[in-house]
């Protein structure tokens, strides 16, 4: 697949755990994070990605992807680990 991947999870939750590397797709994305998109939100890599993913030939990232065919339920607790301002993130997504 080429970098950089735009795509919706029409009918799927998809949580990441990324374990080790350089994180090329999200700033702020740190090794022991995990990141949820619920159902039907369509993303992909910042901005700043675009950039530079031109030319790439491989990414130095370890991250384990899981698109569940049953929606996610959080665990009671999570919020004390959440980042509550993830989704400002995505405020100036745009597809080109």
């Amino acid at each position: 697949m080429k970098v950089p991947f735009f795509h919706s999870n029409i009918d799927f939750d998809e949580v990441i755990f990324y374990h080790s590397g350089d994180f090329f797709s999200r700033a702020g994305i740190t090794q022991g994070m995990i990141t949820l998109h619920p159902q039907g939100i369509h993303h992909g890599p910042h901005k700043n990605a675009l950039e530079r993913s031109k030319g790439a030939q491989r990414t130095d990232e370890v991250a384990v992807m899981i698109d569940a065919r049953n929606p996610l339920h959080i665990a009671d607790g999570a919020e004390r680990v959440e980042n509550p301002d993830y989704w400002k993130s995505w405020r100036d997504y745009n597809v080109k």
